[in-house]
């Protein structure tokens, strides 16, 4: 049996069993110096009688209430049974480096698809919101997996790094905005170099770079495929996913429609590099996929989770565990309710 390495849960322990101590001490010295509940007119009489098991049991209920008390500072303090001290789990590192560049405002939807939307009353989801969307929905189906995240734009941030935390992975997300860096390039060698870098101490056996754009690599202070090649060196693969349909894209304007009222979304041109993604992906032994819309997205991330190979790392934190305080708890209950019922019917003391 263990118990959590928690300084509250200790404090708390040592400050209910002083509290016990000084109960028990206080009781104590009241009873040494007090006088008889009852007095007997005639005391000669009850010379020589035999103490009854009444009176041998008369400090049964303190005995009972002290023995509750212990048991729910046990209780307190969490114990826990682990089935071994370690335990070995499945898990691989993974940095999803997210493009946040001006161009994921675009969205990939026909003339059609558009017109129904709004006829609908509602605008279509937009290559970054369905970039989160996605994350959020891996994270969430994650359990030993290690995740950080990269955004990058003109150039590389660390959104966070490697962690099973996935609480303040998926409150980062729900807080990220599409203008919270400078979009105004694409630098996918600077993303891959933050990336590697994150990986650097990793001891997984599988370490993966899941490298996600709409663009060409126009910013970047180091060439792409050097990356490339030094993730190779690693043992780092590197799966790209190119977002969005090639030439062409529509992205929200301020302008409204004076005749319908509805946003107008206009055409612009966004230049896309398939084949770069494509030789990232071959050097370092992944795979290039291409996302034309959510669902194929949504289906890429899940068809590169299912081929890699997972590795067992030993994770203290991971450890299956069984909490015991309810073991505690309940004795330490039923114990004083006995306590009471006795205090109040044979063993009651007078006055």
């Amino acid at each position: 049996m263990i118990w959590p390495k928690y300084p509250t849960w200790t404090w708390v322990g040592f400050a209910l069993l002083a509290l016990a101590a000084l109960v028990v001490f206080v009781r104590a010295w009241r009873v040494r110096g007090a006088a008889p509940g009852l007095r007997f007119p005639a005391g000669h009489r009850t010379e020589g009688l035999r103490r009854g098991w009444r009176a041998r049991l008369v400090h049964l209920p303190l005995t009972l209430r002290m023995a509750a008390v212990s048991l729910l500072v046990v209780a307190v303090t969490r114990p826990q049974l682990a089935r071994d001290e370690t335990a070995e789990v499945e898990g691989i590192d993974i940095v999803v480096a997210l493009d946040l560049s001006g161009s994921m405002a675009s969205v990939d939807v026909s003339d059609e698809e558009l017109v129904r939307l709004q006829n609908a009353g509602q605008e279509p989801t937009d290559r970054f919101v369905a970039a989160i969307n996605t994350l959020r929905a891996f994270i969430e189906s994650r359990k030993y997996d290690r995740v950080g995240l990269v955004a990058f734009g003109k150039e590389a941030f660390t959104m966070f790094p490697l962690t099973l935390d996935y609480g303040v992975m998926l409150q980062i997300l729900r807080n990220m905005r599409l203008d919270d860096i400078d979009g105004s390039a694409t630098a996918i060698g600077n993303a891959l170099a933050m990336s590697l870098a994150r990986l650097k101490e990793s001891e997984a056996k599988s370490k993966v770079v899941i490298l996600l754009t709409d663009g060409d690599d126009n910013g970047s202070n180091v060439a792409p495929m050097e990356m490339a090649r030094e993730a190779a060196r690693r043992g780092v693969r590197v799966f790209t996913i190119l977002v969005g349909s090639e030439g062409q894209a529509r992205q929200p304007s301020q302008m409204v429609d004076f005749i319908t009222g509805r946003r107008v979304y206009q055409k612009i041109d966004t230049p896309v590099n398939p084949k770069l993604l494509e030789d990232i992906a071959t050097t370092t032994n992944g795979a290039a996929y291409r996302a034309t819309d959510p669902k194929s997205l949504e289906r890429d991330f899940q068809d590169i989770l299912d081929s890699l190979e997972k590795t067992r790392l030993v994770d203290y934190a991971a450890a299956e565990r069984t909490e015991m305080f309810i073991r505690f708890l309940l004795p330490a209950l039923l114990l004083l309710l006995l306590e009471v019922a006795l205090s109040q019917t044979l063993l009651r003391r007078f006055p």
